[in-house]
């Protein structure tokens, strides 16, 4: 091989395998009926892709509403997966979807006790122009702000490059949270103020006037995951939201993860106090704990059963899953049929255990040490 052609090989081993997927989020406000643009970079086919709105405005009591993402364009399609709805505050929720073949789907129902409702479905999301997803309802009699929440998730398919666009109808204040994973880590989350960056509604003051008046303390308050199955509970949750997201990276030995993976957003933020972030058990005798994904990798964190589910406290924003203990193999032993040898007297009975064959190391971590080796080679070969 020619050096020209060896440095050509070592540049190409060299090359990472893949780059990661860029993602921006504009502008930082909106007025009512404005477009959010999501623009996407290198994000290959074959990646997870999850993307929620999330919106979070003023309302009456008792008042009905409708948060409306209008004229979703969607460049890409995402194979195998699922449109999640979810919403607090309300007695009942409606949603409804026009796609881009002109089809509509609709569905609605009550809230439960807590004043929340959710919705997953099963389908394969094509790309292509959305004319409105909306979530409406009624809000609870007690209710001044609502929170209404839609994701989008599967595996991509299609353009590499591509814009996410969309117009926000229905509410005149408040604010859309825009969230982007990509291979079960957050990408980018950004709030949009929609209207003036302050609520026109219902507030509670100091007082002016003689004796005063205390701050109120709020009380605890809790954020769902849309299917229901993990939830996150404390004083300080202004903005803070959990979605479900692809399960990626190692999992310790003797241990699966139980179900989906879900992200504490937005990825910066912090919690003080801690908040406590609670999971579904899968039955009441699983041997369990939480895991927090970082370094590509599952690590468990200090849990707590209490009764059907298990906590930990979270001060920080990330990604969580339940872990469950993976029952131990036993090897087996096969018994193999009996073989007469001379004399006829004798006999010998063979056996055979089962065994699990290594898997095979790696190549690519491998490559820079074979290039490097080419490249001193040929060396070698130009001295003698």
């Amino acid at each position: 091989m020619s050096r020209p052609g060896a440095i050509l090989l070592l540049l190409l081993l060299l090359i990472p395998a893949a780059t990661a997927a860029t993602i921006t989020i504009s502008p930082e406000r909106i007025d009512p009926g404005d477009t959010v643009n999501v623009d996407i970079n290198g994000l290959p086919d074959g990646a997870a892709f999850s993307f929620a709105i999330r919106g979070e405005f003023d309302v009456n009591p008792g008042d009905t509403f409708a948060f409306t993402a209008r004229d979703l364009t969607l460049p890409f399609s995402l194979g195998s997966g699922e449109v999640s709805a979810y919403s607090r505050g309300t007695n009942w929720t409606g949603l409804s979807v026009r796609m881009p073949d002109g089809a509509s789907a609709s569905l609605s129902n009550s809230a439960d006790a807590n004043g929340e409702f959710r919705t997953t479905q099963a389908r394969n999301i094509s790309s292509g122009t959305y004319a409105a997803i909306t979530l409406d309802g009624r809000a609870a009699p007690t209710t001044k702000r609502v929170v209404a929440e839609v994701t989008m998730q599967g595996t991509k398919t299609g353009p590499d490059n591509g814009r996410i666009s969309f117009a926000i109808d229905g509410i005149t204040h408040g604010t859309a949270t825009v969230t982007v994973y990509v291979d079960g880590r957050e990408a980018l989350s950004r709030a949009v103020t929609v209207g003036s960056a302050s609520s026109p509604g219902p507030s509670s003051g100091n007082g002016n006037g003689g004796g005063g008046t205390s701050t109120p303390v709020p009380g605890p308050a809790t954020v769902s995951s849309t299917d229901g199955k993990a939830s996150v509970t404390g004083t300080d949750l202004e903005g803070a939201g959990l979605l479900a997201v692809a399960v990626q990276g190692a999992v310790p030995a003797g241990w699966s993860v139980d179900g989906k993976a879900y992200a504490v957003t937005p990825e910066d933020r912090e919690f003080d106090p801690a908040v406590t972030l609670s999971f579904r058990l899968p039955s009441v005798n699983a041997t369990a704990t939480l895991a927090r994904y970082e370094n590509g990798a599952w690590t468990p964190v200090p849990s707590k059963v209490e009764g059907d589910r298990i906590t930990t406290p979270v001060s920080r924003s990330g990604s969580y899953a339940l872990l469950v203990a993976t029952p131990a193999v036993e090897p087996t032993t096969t018994a193999m049929t009996t073989i007469t040898a001379v004399p006829p007297t004798h006999t010998t009975t063979q056996a055979t255990s089962s065994a699990t064959t290594p898997a095979a190391a790696p190549v690519a971590p491998l490559l820079p040490l074979a290039a490097l080796a080419i490249l001193m080679l040929l060396g070698w070969k130009r001295k003698v």
